[in-house]
């Protein structure tokens, strides 16, 4: 369900809210068209985590190094760090 862009300014608080406790995008709309979604910010960092390990794996199984999966998660601590800071 889209939430049209006046309502959704209307109810943020409440849009925030829905965004954190079903760990599901908000999505926001604008003449009848998605535009926009809101998102949690753990669920943002989940998917940041999730699309660097894909592009790790994706390098190692076309056979480029890229980095190790300890750097690879001191790289994803500092974009963490990053996020809340």
């Amino acid at each position: 369900m889209a939430h049209p862009l006046t309502a959704a300014q209307l109810h943020l608080g409440e849009l925030v809210a829905e965004a954190r406790r079903s760990h599901r995008p908000v999505t926001i709309s604008e003449g009848g068209k998605p535009v926009a979604a809101l998102i949690g910010i753990d669920d943002l960092a989940d998917l940041e985590d999730r699309a660097a390990l894909a592009a790790h794996l994706t390098d190692k199984a076309a056979g480029r190094d890229g980095v190790s999966l300890d750097e690879l998660d001191a790289t994803l601590d500092r974009m963490d760090e990053k996020t809340w800071s």
